[in-house]
């Protein structure tokens, strides 16, 4: 095969793989499910066997709050460029078998910066029976400058921060 030859067919393969992958991600892009928009600040959202709704999300530093009891991971201050929420939510039972609560398994997500993990909550896992509440407080260290945060749910829609807790930060 001459070199010549060798050269029109890469002049052909390279823009041939090129659009081929190009193609690939807006197949992958248009095939995508939508993302379920959360619920506003201060709404209800539906969730596996009942209803949540965030009753506030207030910087750790506004208003002194601290456990009962003490806690290592709130014990030293948040890392550079971080800041403490306390975010208050309220989990209503609607259906016959309860509302489960597992507060490990909830987390917030901020649009393309990630996923955080509570550092800390109260009370522990437990189930809400048929027409009980439980009134959840979690305390999340997240991004001074992450947007679009979501406290994420086991089976609902996830609820909205809002931009509160960003007051006064740069």
């Amino acid at each position: 095969m001459s070199q010549s030859q060798s050269l029109r067919r890469s002049k052909i393969l390279v823009p041939a793989i090129l659009l081929l992958l190009v193609g690939s991600l807006v197949a992958g892009v248009m095939m995508r499910a939508p993302r379920t928009p959360p619920a506003p600040l201060g709404a209800s959202a539906r969730v596996d066997g009942g209803l949540a709704r965030i009753n506030g999300v207030i910087p750790a530093d506004v208003d002194g709050w601290s456990p009962d009891t003490a806690s290592a991971a709130l014990a030293k201050p948040p890392g550079e460029g971080l800041h403490r929420v306390r975010v208050l939510v309220e989990l209503t039972a609607l259906e016959q078998g309860g509302l489960p609560y597992d507060p490990s398994s909830y987390s917030v997500s901020g649009l393309g910066a990630g996923t955080w993990k509570a550092l800390w909550f109260s009370p522990a896992a437990a189930i809400a029976v048929q027409g009980k509440s439980i009134n959840a407080t979690l305390v999340f260290e997240l991004p001074d400058r992450a947007i679009d945060l979501t406290l994420d749910l086991s089976g609902g829609p996830g609820l909205s921060l809002g931009a509160g807790h960003h007051r006064g930060r740069t």
